[in-house]
């Protein structure tokens, strides 16, 4: 993996926002919580539903498509697509990416 500039200054990335992008050719969601920014892959697991168009609270990002819903920190299911809170389900986790801000601008470790 390799460290890439996204050209988004924290500073524009508000608490409790989201903002899709390309880095490195993959198609990534920034996501503002609190201080912290975290960096998921933009598509949905399920059916490949566009994240970024997705809705952010707290490190809840739910999927506009079916209604799943990732921890953006971890990637991990909160729910899934049927509403089935896991460990049940099967449905995948999300790839998370590192983050760092460097000069004022948002950095992410992509392969």
């Amino acid at each position: 993996m390799s460290w890439r500039g996204t050209g988004v200054a924290l500073d524009t990335l508000l608490p409790g926002t989201t903002r899709e992008l390309l880095v490195g050719g993959s198609s990534v969601v920034l996501a503002r919580v609190g201080p912290l920014v975290f960096a998921v892959d933009g598509v949905c697991p399920h059916l490949g539903g566009v994240l970024g168009e997705g809705s952010l609270s707290g490190r809840r990002l739910s999927c506009p498509v079916h209604g799943a819903v990732f921890d953006v920190g971890s990637g991990a299911v909160l729910v899934d697509p049927f509403g089935v809170v896991p460990p049940g389900g099967s449905l995948g986790t999300l790839v998370v990416y590192p983050t760092r801000v460097v000069a004022g601008l948002i950095e992410v470790d992509v392969p």
